[in-house]
């Protein structure tokens, strides 16, 4: 009998190992492809499995837990079960969210170089920043997104830390850049730096408006999020402009802590910066506060636009010949005057347009007199910005119904990114316009044929007016392939390359005309000798009322081949029904070598 007991105890026990044995293999199998450690790891879905978006080795514990949740787990169950403190540092984050689930038991590790890092962050809060356009940098076109770690220091703000994602291409990018940036020659990763520093290279330096959305993250949210940047810290990605930018993979990082939010699954084909400052502050709950911090250059523009006609006359003159004459303003106006004045004198100085002996002896006078002036004390006038998250769509779809030299046409256009001179200027840099692979086809009815009109591989203009502050050079790129005719009315395709620059002005607030010299480059089997070269001036106006916008330009061509050499006359009006939709009507007529173009068109423009 006891024999039969003791073989029904060990088959018991058997039974039980199995059952425990099964669990623990069904939970672990089962939490690899859940939403927080699919987060985690930063892994996507494709069509045969999964893979990480972080490409170096030393973010896996397993051979291939690039590809394998799994394996990816189970090594990182076993490390945390090993004696091997030096990597279990490492992973913080992952460890945290295994004690979590109950999937690891053994205490975390004293870690000295975490503890520090924790420690100078000392984080209360995290807020997504987007800043605007810096259209003097190719990797800034489109604007730029990073993340604010708020720290528990007493004080402001500013001795918070910024982290950063970004492509690491070296001190000297060199003219493959743009090349090496969209077909991911460069590896990319985080990095973290006061916001002093932030703050000075964006909004002082390089004059970018900053948005802030303070995140509505628990305490227990926040530590997660410092101790996961910790890891990714350590890891690099390919770095892809169009998709795997400083946006997408800032999507990644939120993803980790609400993986309910989904975000980084909003941008299959695209991550451009203000999309996803759109998708963060929609998001339901993610958002708490909005803060604005305009540019130094915008907050002198504002407050000279606040001055009296006098005030102005008396800025205009210090800051032109350094005299104070002052005699006809109370001493409220004085203190506004003097105030703008040292600021735009710190905005020279950083710009490096004056001497450091100037900046010292210019701030002192300005600050001797504005200590003259007693009981005066001036509020911050920190102007109302236009929120990104109102500007239209990016993405956009054109349909024109026209005439080519007496022959209708039906045309579509779809441009992927991202915003034109004639489109609704809310919320983006007024006289900027960026656009990437705008592609054009057209039906001709006479002929009833289909062509690729158009190819805009790239198109960057920037129309900044100068005035007596501020002289900023206007310039324009652009680079395509057209649909061309000839002297004897044949068709062909020409690229083309157009570089330029010159200066804008202002009649009013409303209206800016330009002036633009043009360097010109063409070439096509098309074309007599394959290819032509000249030079252009362009002049134009540009007029903003709102909804109502208005591009009128004539541009003369001087060429190396007369099927080069031409008149360009344009003009194109938009009227806003909405923020996404738009009618059109645009008119060109063209003076060429061989036949001369008229054309006009009458369309829609939808923005999504």
């Amino acid at each position: 009998m006891s024999m039969y007991l003791k073989y029904l105890r060990c088959l018991i026990a058997s039974f039980l190992f199995f059952i425990f044995a099964s669990s623990d293999t069904w939970a672990t199998s089962n939490f690899a492809y859940s939403d927080e450690w699919l987060a985690i790891g930063h892994y996507q879905s494709k069509w045969n499995g999964y893979e990480s978006t972080i490409d170096t080795d030393n973010f896996f514990l397993s051979e291939n837990g690039k590809v394998n949740p799994k394996s990816e787990l189970d090594a990182t169950i076993a490390l945390f079960q090993s004696d091997n403190d030096k990597i279990k540092c490492l992973f913080p984050a992952r460890y945290i969210l295994l004690r979590k689930f109950n999937l690891v038991k053994n205490k975390f590790p004293k870690c000295e170089e975490y503890d520090k890092f924790y420690d100078d962050l000392r984080p209360a809060g995290v807020t997504f920043l987007f800043t605007d356009a810096y259209m003097n940098s190719p990797s800034s076109l489109f604007g730029h997104t990073l993340i604010r770690i708020d720290t528990k220091r007493t004080g402001s703000q500013l001795l918070a830390h910024g982290a950063n994602y970004g492509a690491f291409t070296g001190e000297n990018p060199g003219p493959l850049y743009p090349i090496l940036g969209i077909f991911g020659g460069y590896y990319g990763g985080f990095t973290v730096k006061p916001y002093y520093d932030i703050i000075n290279t964006y909004n002082n330096i390089e004059n970018r408006d900053i948005w802030e959305l303070e995140l509505n993250l628990s305490q227990k949210e926040i530590d997660f999020f410092v101790a996961h940047l910790w890891e990714v810290g350590q890891a690099q990605s390919r770095y892809y402009f169009f998709e795997r930018n400083c946006s997408y993979m800032l999507m990644e990082l939120l993803d980790v802590v609400q993986p309910t939010l989904k975000m980084a699954k909003k941008f299959p084909l695209q991550t451009i910066p203000i999309d996803t400052f759109k998708a963060v502050y929609k998001a339901k709950g993610l958002v708490k506060n909005v803060n604005y911090r305009p540019s130094r250059q915008n907050k002198i523009r504002y407050n000279y636009n606040q001055m009296n006609q006098n005030q102005k006359n008396a800025f205009l003159e210090i800051i032109a010949n350094q005299k104070y004459k002052s005699d006809t303003l109370s001493d409220a106006e004085k203190a506004e005057v003097l105030e703008t004045a040292y600021q735009y004198v710190q905005y020279k100085n950083v710009a490096q347009e004056i001497s450091l002996t100037d900046y010292r002896k210019q701030s002192f006078k300005l600050l001797q007199n504005r200590n003259k002036i007693k009981n005066i004390v001036l509020k911050d006038n920190l102007i109302e910005g236009k929120p990104p998250f109102d500007t239209h769509n990016s993405m956009r779809a054109e349909t024109v119904l026209g005439e080519h030299n007496g022959d209708g046409f039906e045309e579509i256009s779809i441009r992927p990114a991202y915003h034109s001179l004639t489109d609704d200027n809310y919320g983006f840099l007024r006289g900027a316009e960026i656009n990437f692979l705008d592609t054009t086809v057209r039906h001709y009815n006479k002929k009833n044929n289909m062509v690729l009109e158009k190819f805009e591989l790239l198109s960057i203009r920037s129309i900044s007016p100068a005035d007596k502050m501020f002289n900023p050079i206007s310039f324009q790129i652009f680079a395509d392939v057209s649909r061309e005719t000839n002297k004897d009315k044949k068709d062909g395709y020409v690229a083309n390359l157009v570089v330029g620059g010159g200066s804008a002005y202002t009649l009013s607030d409303d209206v800016w005309i330009f002036a633009l010299i043009n360097n010109h480059l063409a070439y096509g089997g098309f074309l007599p000798r394959n290819q032509w070269a000249g030079i252009s001036g362009n002049i134009g106006l540009l007029a903003d009322w709102g909804r109502l916008r208005w591009l009128a330009e004539a541009e003369k061509t001087f060429a190396t081949s007369k099927i080069g050499s031409k008149i360009i006359y344009k003009s194109e009006i938009l009227y806003s029904v909405s923020r996404n939709l738009a009618l059109l009507l645009n008119y060109k007529y063209q003076q060429n070598y061989g036949e001369d173009i008229e054309e006009w068109g009458v369309g829609l423009r939808s923005y999504f």
